[in-house]
């Protein structure tokens, strides 16, 4: 048998055997809802929900005491993940949160605005959907964070 005849069988037992366990483990587990990834029951984004959202907002505080809210798509493309960052604050390190705040800082000042602090609030929202869209009106503040050092 020429190589050119065994590479028309096709892959190796040993490959389709992985292959057909693989397969066999995320079906098992998409019918049975569980929820171990990979093999998940696929809820991540199916589940509807509920009418308030929470989340961890930052608000810089500029030479004359006012806070804004940081909008982060406006800030340079490095910075623009910083909410999933800031919703690991509660489990992130005294240093952890401490950076991430002086990058939230850098990226202002980048962006032309002078910072002297970083706070972090946690906002409650009530969600009503509006036309296909998701409008939210606050609820809840709560300062959680506030970052002083990135004043420097």
């Amino acid at each position: 048998m020429t190589e050119s005849a065994q590479s028309v069988d096709g892959p190796s037992r040993r490959v389709k055997a992985i292959v057909l366990i693989a397969l066999t483990l995320l079906l098992v587990a998409g019918v049975s809802t569980i929820e171990a990834w990979p093999f998940t029951g696929w809820r991540l984004y199916s589940n509807t929900k509920g009418p308030t959202a929470g989340t961890f907002v930052a608000y810089r505080v500029g030479p004359d005491h006012d806070e804004q809210l940081v909008d982060y798509h406006n800030l340079p493309y490095a910075f623009q993940r910083t909410p999933y960052i800031l919703n690991k604050f509660p489990r992130s390190s005294a240093r952890e949160r401490e950076a991430a705040c002086d990058g939230i800082a850098q990226g202002e000042r980048e962006a032309g605005r002078p910072v002297i602090a970083i706070r972090v609030y946690w906002e409650l929202r009530r969600v009503v959907p509006i036309g296909g869209e998701r409008h939210t009106k606050l609820l809840e503040r709560e300062l959680r964070y506030t970052c002083s050092r990135a004043a420097t």
